[in-house]
């Protein structure tokens, strides 16, 4: 009984899928008539073909979320590694020769800058990109001498003096504007 029932079944099923492709190919024949009827007359439209719809391959959007995430944590990072002197000084002296290029060196002074491009040897730079301790870093950046053992600091520029009190006031009878004799009777 069941094999009956099966091959009943089978038979039922060729004939269906027998009429959907003939129904299929019917229909692909009169539309190929009526484009081609179409496209004889003048503007008719048949300039053209159109193009199948495909199914776009659209990231889903939890992946994306996370990407978004993923992309500000990031930034994140890169903004607390470059927020202070130090932490710039120690990521330019970890990276790479062509990735220095790419850190803004805007948090330190000129003779800062200096100190880490030109007066550095590969050796110090080493030294210096080991250092595990931010006090040390800012310590040499200041100035303080010995901050980190085998590495120079930043040289300080000597501050002139302001001018002395003979220097002032031979500045102001320099330019002529002394005052009148205050008379006391």
């Amino acid at each position: 009984m069941r094999f009956l029932k099966a091959l009943l079944m089978a038979m039922a099923n060729l004939a269906v899928s027998t009429a959907k492709g003939a129904w299929s190919a019917t229909w692909q024949f009169a539309d190929g008539c009526w484009r081609m009827a179409w496209s004889w007359l003048p503007g008719g439209g048949g300039g053209g073909t159109a193009m199948p719809r495909e199914k776009l391959d659209l990231p889903d959007v939890d992946e994306a979320h996370e990407t978004k995430e993923a992309a500000a944590d990031q930034q994140r990072a890169a903004d607390y590694m470059l927020s202070s002197p130090e932490r710039v000084a120690l990521a330019w002296a970890r990276a790479t020769k062509d990735e220095r290029d790419s850190i803004p060196l805007t948090k330190l002074t000129d003779d800062q800058i200096d100190w880490l491009e030109v007066r550095l040897s590969d050796d110090q730079i080493k030294i210096l990109a080991s250092e595990k301790s931010e006090f040390k870093v800012s310590a040499a950046l200041a100035g303080q001498e010995d901050a980190i053992p085998g590495v120079p600091s930043v040289p300080l520029k000597k501050r002139k003096s302001g001018p002395d009190l003979t220097d002032r006031i031979s500045e102001f009878r320099a330019l002529g504007i002394e005052r009148p004799p205050a008379y006391v009777h």
